[in-house]
């Protein structure tokens, strides 16, 4: 019997089929796949236990909370409790190591009770770890491309760092704010399109603010390796857009000249940060295809995603199981595009035979 671990889509789908006899669940998935909830149902009741990282849990309650739903989320208790009578499966939760980003289940039964839950204690602590990731990809991305335009350059690092800590303080605020009205403003109810427009709004203005700064600065010390002041400036209405302009892609600098910096930067992440290799592999799978011409480049569900991939660590996950997971049977089930593929791809917790359990290929 496998032990299977959701991500958001996954598990929202069980609860919909579960307890609001499918409603709102879709025929289709990931735009090829058809999806048959019964089959997904009978399969789910079939293995020996289901894994819900912390990330997850909170965007249900935190949908059951912007719709004015509360019930769902006594709904969801009721189901735990109904899979582990009825079929002997155990629902755990999969908590991060830092304490306040763990979903206390037992705080939140005893608030629904009381009728009254304290939204920030939820909400508050991840808007900072979603923010600060948002932020390093960011970085990431902007260092990736300052390597590509200014390779071999020897460039002053008080220099660089003092532009990196300028643009990094006026994007935290951005985002900080955005985080902010999206989760918190009960009046405003952003949709995550909006969101994901704001976001490469500020993508946009951080990259294009730090490339004017470095680039006056190269135009003194270094004039053949500058970059003409229209194309740094250039006004672009997406980052992506701005990103061809900048680079001159396919005249002066290619999509093989940026993976090659990006490996690079991820190599400098690998050395001197805490990192598992799904969290590096899963940075690349984001900012791979940053040129290809997307209308956005990064979403506001990709960190939510990343946060997931940080516990898909086989290693990890088993010590946040406390014992209860065993190696071979771990796998994910998702339906959201970028995380099939990159489980598939690289081997994550992927397997073939659960998907067809329950998905087949729309001909």
């Amino acid at each position: 019997m496998k032990q299977v671990i959701l991500d958001t889509n996954a598990l929202r789908y069980f609860y919909q089929i579960e307890c609001c006899n499918g409603e709102g669940v879709r025929d289709k998935v990931m735009k090829r796949y058809h999806f048959d909830k019964q089959k997904y149902i009978q399969f789910l009741q079939t293995v020996s236990s289901i894994s819900i990282p912390a990330t997850t849990k909170f965007e249900l309650f935190f949908q059951a909370y912007r719709k004015g739903e509360p019930d769902l989320l006594l709904k969801y208790k009721e189901l735990t409790q109904r899979y582990k009578e009825m079929y002997g499966i155990d629902i755990y939760i999969l908590n991060p190591e830092e304490p306040e980003l763990k979903f206390d289940q037992k705080q939140l039964a005893e608030d629904l009770k009381r009728g009254l839950i304290h939204t920030e204690l939820y909400i508050k602590p991840r808007i900072e770890r979603e923010v600060k990731l948002m932020q390093g990809l960011f970085i990431t991305l902007i260092g990736t491309l300052s390597d590509v335009v200014y390779k071999d350059l020897e460039i002053d690092s008080d220099f660089t760092g003092l532009i990196f800590g300028l643009v990094c303080s006026q994007m935290y605020g951005r985002l900080h704010d955005l985080y902010n009205q999206y989760y918190l403003d009960e009046e405003l109810k952003m949709s995550i399109d909006e969101v994901d427009t704001k976001i490469d709004e500020i993508l946009l203005d951080s990259t294009r603010n730090a490339f004017m700064l470095m680039n006056a600065k190269m135009s003194r010390e270094y004039p053949e390796s500058s970059i003409e002041d229209k194309k740094v400036s250039f006004d672009a209405d997406s980052t992506s857009e701005y990103l061809r302009v900048l680079l001159q892609l396919g005249t002066k600098y290619t999509q093989n000249d940026y993976l090659i910096s990006l490996d690079k930067a991820l190599n400098e992440i690998r050395l001197t940060k805490d990192f598992a290799e799904t969290e590096i592999g899963y940075f690349r799978y984001l900012l791979q295809n940053a040129l290809n011409g997307a209308k956005k480049i990064v979403h506001k569900n990709d960190i939510a995603d990343y946060t997931i991939i940080t516990m898909l660590s086989e290693k990890v996950t088993l010590k946040l199981l406390e014992g209860n997971g065993n190696k071979e049977k771990l796998k994910l089930i998702t339906f959201d595009k970028k995380m099939y593929e990159f489980s598939k791809q690289n081997d994550v917790m992927y397997d073939e035979m659960i998907y067809n359990e329950f998905l087949s290929e729309i001909v």
